[in-house]
This record gives C-alpha cells, structure tokens and sequence, in this order.
C-alpha cells in the first residue's frame, strides 16, 4: 500500500521540519495499536513500532540510546517490509520473490548457532525460536544449537540495553569461545 501511494522508505527519524509525507506517517504511526507495555511518546519511538513491531522495552534502555534511535533505525526500504510481509504470510523464511528457498536445505545451518533473545521480544515470539532450534536440531543435531531467553529484555534491547553487557553479552562470549 506505501508503494502504491508513491512512498520507497520509511524514515525512524521524526524531524520536526518533514514534509506532508511525514506528517501523515508520524499520525498513522501515533495511532498503531501495538505500541507494548510502555507507550511512548516519541514520535522516533512511535515510528520504529509502526515499522518493526515494539522492539524493545523502555525499561533497558539509557536515555542517550533512547535519543539516538533515530541515528539507529534510519531509513528503510519498503521493498523490505514487503519481504517481510511475504515471510509473515507464508509463516516462514521465504525469498523476497515468496521462493521456498531456505527451509529445504536446513543442513546448511549445521553450524555452531547461539539463540538468544528477550523473553519479551514482541518481534519473534518464544514459541517461533523455539521451533527454529527444534527443526535445526532434528535436522542437523541438537549439540550445535543453544538458545537463551533473556528475562525483561525485548528484541534489540538484547544488543543495545543498558545492562545488556551484564546480562547479554556473556552468552555470546561463550558462545563464540567455544567455537
């Protein structure tokens, strides 16, 4: 539908001095449904749910990354969320063109692969990494998988919250000393 309408990105930076365009997409970001536990009222914020889905919890965040989302997110091409619309329909990995292309060759994913991801990530559901790791297992053996749920983080607060050093980082460090 952005397409049809003549819009090729969506901008996270909310500038107070955007055009027509602009104005109409912070009005309909401002009234997605989905803004999670914490509503916010950055525009900035606003837009990145509208775009993505809640990708983070408020909570975990410092408020200097909460004032650099916009430099963060940026800009996106439609064409992507396209893709992802298409991966959202099929309820899997497809190509961008919807080809079955990925799932049928599991065991090139026989690699060392640490899951990890916030308990309340409102972007990838438990249940959906999960699976993930259950097919990849069957397929390729459950010693090259690990996954760890991260209580109170969301999506991306994983990489960038304010204790994700504390609380994050060290799964990866061992992931990536082990192997």
């Amino acid at each position: 539908m952005l397409a049809d309408v003549g819009i090729a990105s969506l901008d996270a930076d909310a500038d107070k001095h955007t055009g027509w365009k602009g104005k109409v997409f912070d009005t309909f970001a401002g009234l997605a449904p989905a803004r999670g536990k914490q509503p916010c009222d950055s525009a900035v914020c606003q837009r990145i749910t509208f775009m993505y889905a809640p990708l983070y919890r408020h909570e975990q965040l410092n408020q200097a990354t909460h004032d650099a989302l916009h430099e963060l997110f940026g800009v996106a091409n439609v064409d992507s969320f396209k893709h992802l619309a298409r991966m959202v329909r099929a309820q899997h990995v497809v190509g961008a063109d919807g080809d079955d292309r990925y799932l049928p060759h599991v065991d090139r994913m026989a690699i060392p692969i640490a899951f990890v991801h916030g308990a309340e990530n409102a972007c990838f559901l438990s249940e959906s990494i999960e699976r993930t790791v259950d097919r990849l297992s069957t397929a390729n053996g459950a010693e090259l998988y690990t996954r760890h749920e991260i209580p109170a983080y969301g999506h991306i607060d994983c990489i960038f919250g304010r204790d994700a050093a504390r609380d994050v980082y060290p799964h990866i460090v061992r992931h990536l000393d082990a192997t």
